[in-house]
């Protein structure tokens, strides 16, 4: 969930956030959120937002379930509140408007998030992804079920329906693209939606938006984002980057030049990236030698955790990070919205493979060089 969240807040550009309830309803360069949330029972709130330093947690204070913030958004951004004290948090989009959330701690699912006509249009979403889940909920507790009974080809039918209909989430999010062309919450669910598979659709249901959404920053940053994923296709030329190392000196693709690389996407805190690396580890130990090479490109923010990452995992290979998160450049620059994700470069600087893991990475590596 906590991974979830934070794809949610990848964008985010918030400036100048401070507690306040000096708003009116008239301000158009201004947000207001008055939170009233019966039955909180903690003191303080956290507001999750990010600005182009990155990302940025205000702590509020709460009164008897009370909370406020200000603040102003360049255009209309994700943002979340949340206590890990008290288990709560909502994700919701902010526009320079005021707004309001209310509702009841006992039914987080039904808090309220007024005075936004783009999160009017989210919630539409939220809504219909929530009654898919649930009916995929219905199939797997029917597998489990199954299986305390006894019944294995009952349990396998239910959970080959849960999975295909926990995979066909990503039909709901392109229909509700299709469906609201002139909603900024659009341009979100597209940019999760498009990967290098369903590029051609992606690109017809970019087309499809209306002028307003595509001209906005986040529009430019999807038509971007649509770009490189067609100049990152396999067999295309590697797109050129420079980037720190852990010691602070440039790494460039070009320093690997006659050699295979692979570039390699991941983070500290991203546990499946965390569970390869023995692998990774071994077969770079195994072909170093012959000529193989990896780059670790990592999505953290924390320079700390980073390191501390690499020193635990004993991660022998060059390391460079600009400490950005999501927003890292040589991510964005080849279209990675989830990690772990790689590429294989040939001697010759083309892009041969992608996505290899485990047993696929290795029996890749073993054609190249045994």
């Amino acid at each position: 969930m906590k991974n979830i969240l934070a794809t949610l807040i990848l964008a985010l550009g918030i400036y100048a956030c401070q507690p306040s309830r000096e708003q009116t309803e008239t301000d158009s360069d201004h947000f207001t959120i008055e939170g009233d949330i019966k039955g909180l029972d903690v003191s303080q709130v956290y507001f999750m937002h990010r600005d182009s330093a990155g990302d940025h947690k205000d702590t509020l204070l709460v009164d008897q379930g009370k909370f406020s913030v200000s603040g102003t958004v360049d255009e209309p951004q994700f943002v979340m509140i949340y206590s890990d004290e008290a288990m709560f948090q909502k994700v919701f989009y902010v526009e320079n408007r005021a707004m309001k959330l209310t509702g009841t701690f006992d039914s987080l699912l039904q808090v309220d998030v007024s005075g936004s006509t783009i999160q009017d249009d989210f919630e539409i979403l939220e809504e219909r992804i929530q009654v898919h889940r649930d009916s995929v909920m219905k199939y797997w507790n029917l597998a489990q079920q199954a299986v305390e009974d006894g019944d294995s080809v009952k349990s396998v039918k239910y959970q080959i329906i849960a999975d295909s209909m926990y995979k066909s989430e990503a039909t709901i999010r392109k229909q509700f693209v299709a469906e609201f062309p002139n909603s900024f919450a659009s341009l979100n669910e597209l940019m999760n939606y498009s990967n290098e598979e369903n590029l051609e659709e992606s690109l017809v249901l970019y087309a499809g938006l209306s002028e307003a959404v595509t001209a906005t920053k986040k529009g430019k940053e999807v038509a971007t984002h649509l770009d490189n994923l067609d100049l990152v296709k396999e067999g295309k030329m590697a797109l050129p980057f420079s980037q720190t190392d852990v010691d602070g000196s440039v790494v460039s693709l070009e320093d690997y030049e006659g050699k295979y690389v692979l570039l390699e996407f991941w983070a500290s805190w991203c546990g499946p990236c965390r569970a390869e690396n023995p692998n990774l580890r071994a077969e770079y130990l195994k072909y170093h030698d012959k000529g193989f090479n990896i780059v670790g490109i990592s999505l953290d923010e924390s320079k700390e955790k980073w390191l501390k990452a690499v020193e635990k995992d004993d991660l022998p290979w060059t390391q460079v990070s600009d400490l950005k998160g999501w927003q890292n450049e040589v991510a964005v620059l080849y279209g990675v919205r989830g990690v772990p994700a790689n590429f294989l470069i040939s001697p010759e600087g083309k892009i041969v493979d992608k996505g290899l893991r485990g047993e696929v990475l290795n029996a890749k590596l073993k054609e190249i060089f045994d």
